[in-house]
Parts: C-alpha cells; structure tokens; sequence
C-alpha cells in the first residue's frame, strides 16, 4: 500500500523517521508522503496515498484522524506515546512491527467523532470533552508543567501523582446538563462526554464505551465517589491493574447548560459564563484499521 505518514519524532518512545521507513518499506509498502506532526496534516490524506498512519502520541493520532474524516481512505494507528488512550480503545497494542504486519489481513472498523459546538466553539474530539478532575488536572500541568524528556512509564506515574494531588483538593461543582434532552442536574466532582474508554494518563473511566458504537459514553463522579477514584489511582501508581465502576450512561446528544473550563481532548476551553454548548457525535467519520487479533 501507499502510505501516507503522520509523525511525531517528539512522542513518548522516540522512534526516528529511518526506523520508521525501513520498518514500513520491509513489510512491503510504499511511503509516499511525511507529514510533521505540528504542520497542517489535512493534506495527508491526498492522493496518491491508500492509507494514512498516524505515528505518535494521542494527539498526533487525533490530528491524523480529524485529518482522515471524510475521505475514503483508512486510517492505521502506531502507538508511539506515553497514555495512547486512542490505540488502547481500539485493542491496537503489541510490537510496532507486528502492527505494521497486519496491515496486510486488517479489517476496517469505523471510528466516529465528537462535535462541540455553542458559545462560539465548534470543535471535533476523539478522546472526549469534561470539566471536573480532568480539566483540574490540566489545568495544574499547565501552570506548574511536569518534567520533561523522561521514559513514558515515569511520565505516566508523575500523572498519576499530580491526579491524587488534584483529587485530594478537589471540590465538587453543581452541574446543570441534558442528555438525550432529559435534564438532570448535580454537584460532580467529575463529567466526563467521552467517545473512546480512557483519557489523560490512560484512566479507564468508561471500560465498556467503544469509537465505534454511533453513540458517547457519560461518566459522572459524586462526593460518594471520591474513595473508588482515590483507590482507583492508589492501584495504579502501585503498578496494579485497578478497576473503576463510575456511573455511566450511554448517550448521542449531551447539553451543557452552565460549563465553566473544559478539556476538548488535551486542549482546555474557556466558556462564556452562561452560555450552553451542545455534544453531539458523528457517526463512522473514518475507517480505523485493527488487527485480527483485536476484533
């Protein structure tokens, strides 16, 4: 196949660009166009290429599908960053040069998008929009940034020691939102709209939500539930599978009525006081290629 290449040489694992060719080039196919990751990658789908891969982090593999949406052609995934809350979605794990090899036998599955739009935003996501913990969180990293140039594994546990921290001063806020046009309203410590199961540093908020299904997954998070999420992220930085259970509901329309500060995937987004946004999900927006072995 024809491949057009989406990279981030800057991504968790630092997998050069000759590595990278010689790898695709050794399975057969063809690279035909690079894309940096921090340039514009809606060319990447151009012809003449036949499949585009997105080589990287979360981010460049968000990019490389918002990048993909609309065309014809399918999309490949490389994991090369620290969280690869995308490709854990998926099932896509393993060697890269075993994911390289399926491309071969791979079967396309669709990938759908999130929109956000009110208050004078219209955004497309991946991972999923939320106020609460994650956006805290953020927000912390922004202000005071955490160490760079560090091995992914010590990236994600330096995260996960900043989310606890977060967590311990974290008030719950009154939310006021529709789902489905059913109006609830309460004080969450969490809300997350998300379209794949993890976000941040791999936190399996929503175990049973899929990119593929035509519908988001709500998770909400109480007073009640702070111990399970202090336990949940005590797991991890132990190096033990934890397990979450937050209430969950699945959804294909969500109205916020009265957000503050949002993280639209890695991005946070101020909203206007009192202005509503509306998420809404567009189904099968991109053909994703998964292993066999991940179907």
């Amino acid at each position: 196949m024809r491949i057009s290449l989406i990279h981030n040489q800057a991504s968790g694992r630092r997998v050069a660009l000759p590595s990278l060719r010689a790898l695709i080039e050794r399975e057969g196919h063809e690279l035909v166009r690079v894309v940096d990751h921090s340039a514009d990658a809606s060319r990447a789908a151009d012809p003449p290429a036949e499949l585009v891969v997105a080589a990287g982090g979360d981010g460049t593999v968000a990019d490389a599908i918002r990048a993909a949406a609309g065309s014809d052609l399918p999309l490949a995934v490389l994991p090369l960053g620290t969280a690869n809350n995308i490709a854990f979605s998926l099932g896509a794990s393993g060697p890269i040069e075993d994911q390289v090899r399926s491309w071969h036998g791979a079967q396309a599955r669709p990938f759908d998008l999130g929109v956000l739009q009110g208050a004078g935003i219209d955004k497309r996501f991946v991972e999923g929009v939320g106020g609460g913990l994650v956006e805290a969180c953020m927000t912390s990293i922004r202000r005071r940034p955490m160490r760079g140039g560090e091995p992914p594994p010590w990236q994600l546990v330096r995260a996960l020691r900043r989310y606890a921290q977060t967590l311990r001063r974290l008030r719950p806020r009154r939310w006021s939102l529709r789902l489905d046009g059913e109006h609830r309203e309460d004080e969450f410590l969490l809300v997350e709209v998300l379209n794949t199961r993890a976000v941040g540093p791999n936190l399996d908020l929503a175990p049973h939500a899929t990119p593929s299904d035509g519908a988001l997954t709500i998770v909400t998070a109480r007073e009640s539930d702070r111990g399970a999420l202090a336990a949940y992220l005590d797991d991890r930085l132990a190096g033990r599978d934890g397990r979450l259970a937050l209430p969950s509901e699945r959804t294909r329309c969500v109205d916020l009525l009265n957000p503050d500060v949002l993280h639209v995937d890695d991005e946070l987004v101020h909203v206007t006081p009192q202005s509503p946004v509306s998420i809404r999900i567009q189904a099968a927006a991109v053909n994703v290629l998964v292993p066999a072995t991940a179907q």
